[in-house]
């Protein structure tokens, strides 16, 4: 089995997150990485993933930077989701 960089920032994120539930930044990694991998592999339901890190990390406690990131995050997600939509895969 081939390493995959993209697939295992996924896997540290979320490793990041069960051994700190409660720490937003996990989630904001988690959310790049989902992010990342969805650009490169054009899947959409990559997208969807990282939707759903964002509505769990919005229920946490979040400095100004961390909130400044998710925004940068949730739009980045919104761009990516928008080619997508329009079929770009290129």
């Amino acid at each position: 089995m081939a390493f995959d960089p993209l697939v295992e920032n996924i896997r540290s994120a979320l490793r990041s997150i069960d051994a700190a539930p409660r720490v937003a930044a996990g989630y904001l990694i988690l959310i790049e990485a989902y992010a990342e991998c969805a650009d490169k592999e054009s899947e959409a339901e990559l997208l969807e993933q990282a939707d759903y890190v964002v509505r769990d990390v919005k229920k946490l406690s979040m400095t100004p930077d961390e909130q400044a990131r998710l925004a940068a995050l949730e739009s980045r997600l919104a761009s990516l989701q928008a080619r997508l939509s329009a079929g770009d895969r290129r």
